[in-house]
């Protein structure tokens, strides 16, 4: 199918899965236990979709959190629908990357990749170093569970490098303070899983340096296709390769401290060769593309799915936490 095709499909196949969601919230707000919603509305709540590619056409991507749902009647209409050209993979249950790797140590200078995070959680990524529209101030960008803990931290808390599972400790490993974060939202969808920190002053930093991949070379395409090759340095599993799977997805459940929580418009990648992308305490590194240009900030994975069979991992596309946060990247 041409690309707007697809797009076309999934606002279809999307339509009655927004109802099935918004009436499952809305029943809980009364502070009712409920019910089961039936089959089709439950198992709407546990599928993705997006778009993926084969060859040069590209298709409907569907991934499912439980394995019952591979053979579930909703995935024989969206076969027939979108005429077979659909990718439907089972992906298990989607959690925020947190927790343990390798740029676990003390940084100093701080780089791209090491281990960081809010003085009350255990450990997270460094994804990079931006500037503020506003008034050009230089931050660290990372994910909000990383850097706000989940929505309870306030402006002016301490982050420590190394985070906390690593031996940082507060006040010894002071290193920022939290400037501002983009709310998860329980009861809607999100788009970004984003905060950023200002550098304690005189503190050291290297904004390009990423291990062997060489330097940060600046803000990447808009438009990620299935296939592209990327890298990402990471607190836990370092230096990895991957390639996108699949973009655009809607309706990935992550389960998350505060609840479950529902993104759209994420993006898909799967490690290279035998080994994952991403792991536990990676949440918040930069996802570049072959030529180190900034693309996504990762936030979150599972340990199945993919062609290797060792788990897919999830991205905010960078261009949206940018704009969500008010920052640019610097390089």
């Amino acid at each position: 199918m041409q690309l707007d095709d697809v797009r076309n499909l999934k606002a279809l196949m999307l339509n009655p899965m927004m109802t099935a969601v918004a009436s499952a919230v809305s029943i809980r707000s009364l502070g009712v236990r409920t019910q089961r919603l039936g089959n089709e509305a439950d198992a709407l709540r546990s599928m993705a979709i997006g778009i993926t590619k084969s060859k040069q056409q590209h298709r409907l991507a569907v991934r499912v959190q439980r394995r019952s749902l591979l053979d579930h009647p909703m995935i024989e209409r969206m076969r027939k629908r979108s005429k077979g050209e659909i990718d439907v993979r089972y992906v298990g249950r989607i959690s925020k990357r947190e927790t343990p790797g390798t740029l676990q140590k003390r940084r100093r200078p701080m780089v791209i990749g090491c281990s960081i995070g809010h003085f009350k959680i255990t450990a997270g990524t460094l994804g990079c170093f931006v500037k503020t529209r506003s008034d050009q101030k230089i931050a660290i960008l990372s994910n909000n569970h990383v850097l706000a803990n989940e929505n309870s931290a306030k402006k002016g808390d301490v982050i420590l490098q190394p985070g906390n599972f690593d031996g940082g400790t507060n006040p010894a490993a002071a290193a920022a303070t939290l400037l501002r974060f983009i709310k998860l939202k329980v009861t809607t969808s999100n788009l970004v899983d984003g905060a950023i920190a200002i550098p304690t002053p005189g503190l050291s930093f290297n904004r390009k340096k990423m291990g062997r991949f060489g330097s940060l070379e600046g803000l990447g395409p808009e438009f990620l296709d299935e296939g592209t090759g990327v890298r990402k340095v990471g607190r836990t599993t370092g230096e990895k390769k991957g390639r996108v799977t699949a973009f655009e997805l809607d309706n990935v459940v992550v389960e998350y401290d505060i609840g479950n929580i529902r993104f759209d418009d994420q993006v898909e990648i799967e490690g290279a060769g035998t080994k994952a992308f991403s792991d536990g305490g990676d949440s918040g590194s930069l996802i570049v593309d072959n030529d180190n240009f900034g693309v996504a900030l990762l936030f979150a994975g599972g340990d199945s799915g993919g062609s290797n069979g060792m788990g897919l991992t999830y991205a905010n596309p960078l261009r949206i936490v940018l704009d969500a946060l008010k920052i640019d990247l610097i390089f």
